[in-house]
C-alpha cells in the first residue's frame, strides 16, 4: 500500500515507510483551502493548511511512502487519524520522478473536498495570508507549516514551481517582518 504527500507529509514524516519515491499525480492544484481547527489553528479560529482542488492542467509534486509490509492497516490507521479533520482517502496514478522505474501503480491520497466542514475555500492570497500568520493550534503556528512545506518543496521537489505556495509564503514573510519591524 502506498500514500501520496503532498502537504505536511513531505516535511512531517512521523510514521514508519518501507520506501519513498518522488514524483507527481496529474488533474490537481496544491491550495491552502482547508481548514484547520484540530493542528494549525482552532474551533472558530482555524489555520489553513493545503488540500488538492481539480484542475484538469494541473500537475503536483509530492513524495509517496511505501508503508510497512505487514502493517499497512496500523500505519494507514494512524495516518486516517493524522489526517482526520476534513480529510478523506482517495486514489490517484502516481508518476514517479525519472528515470525511476514504473509507477508503482495506485496511491492513496489525502483530500479534502469541498463538502467537508473544515473546507474554507478560495480566497485572496492575502486573506490567507492574514489567516495564516495569525493562527496556531496544537501541533504549532500556522506560519511553522507554510514555511517548512515551502522549504521542503524547495528542497526536495525542485521542478515544482508552485506559485499559490511560494506567492503565499512571500506574502507571509512580509506580514511577520512588518509586524516584528
Amino acid at each position: 500500500m502506498w500514500v501520496f504527500g503532498y502537504g505536511s507529509l513531505i516535511w512531517k514524516v512521523d510514521f514508519p515507510y518501507e520506501e519513498k519515491r518522488v514524483g507527481y499525480v496529474k488533474g490537481f492544484s496544491r491550495r491552502f483551502w482547508q481548514g484547520s481547527t484540530d493542528h494549525r489553528g482552532v474551533p472558530g479560529k482555524p489555520g489553513r493548511v493545503v488540500t488538492l482542488v481539480e484542475d484538469p492542467e494541473g500537475c503536483v509534486w509530492g513524495v509517496g511512502y511505501k508503508l510497512p509490509t505487514g502493517r499497512e492497516q496500523e500505519v494507514k490507521r494512524y495516518l486516517d487519524y493524522r489526517e482526520k479533520g476534513g480529510y478523506q482517502v482517495i486514489t490517484v496514478t502516481f508518476h514517479p520522478r525519472p528515470p525511476l522505474p514504473p509507477p508503482p501503480g495506485q496511491m492513496l491520497l489525502y483530500i479534502g473536498s469541498q463538502d467537508n466542514p473544515d473546507y474554507l475555500g478560495p480566497a485572496p492570497l492575502e486573506e490567507i495570508a492574514n489567516q495564516i500568520v495569525d493562527s496556531t493550534g496544537l501541533s504549532g503556528q500556522n506560519t511553522e507549516y507554510l514555511f517548512e512545506l515551502a522549504d521542503a518543496v524547495r528542497t526536495i521537489l525542485p521542478e515544482d514551481s508552485d506559485t499559490h505556495l511560494f506567492s503565499l509564503e512571500t506574502l507571509v514573510r512580509e506580514r511577520i517582518h512588518t509586524q516584528t519591524g
